[in-house]
């Protein structure tokens, strides 16, 4: 396939209905997309499979879906409010600091 750039991507993309610029009919909006029929079935898919590998084939997984907005008294008995925070990393070259999982 050879080296594909961002824009020749984007057009495929688009061309085949994965994704579409947020808003486009009515001239879009930047850096937002929505999901064509074959990009939603795309991303199912690959959910289920992470569902699948993550929580099904696990005895000790279960799945919830709740919102991220709840009572300040949630995040508190999970311990998040108290003592969660995300890993960091310090850039020596640069001297700012970035989250581990990025």
């Amino acid at each position: 396939m050879g080296n594909v750039t961002m824009e020749e991507m984007m057009a495929y993309c688009n061309q085949y209905g994965f994704i579409f610029q947020g808003s486009e009919i009515y001239g879009g909006l930047a850096n937002t997309w929505d999901y064509g029929p074959l990009g939603t079935r795309l991303k199912n898919n690959l959910k289920d499979a992470w569902r699948y590998y993550f929580i099904q084939t696990r005895d000790n997984s279960y799945e919830v879906d709740s919102d991220i907005l709840m009572n300040p008294m949630v995040w508190k008995a999970s311990g998040h409010l108290d003592s969660f925070t995300d890993p960091l990393l310090d850039c020596k070259e640069c001297k700012t600091r970035h989250r581990a999982d990025n």
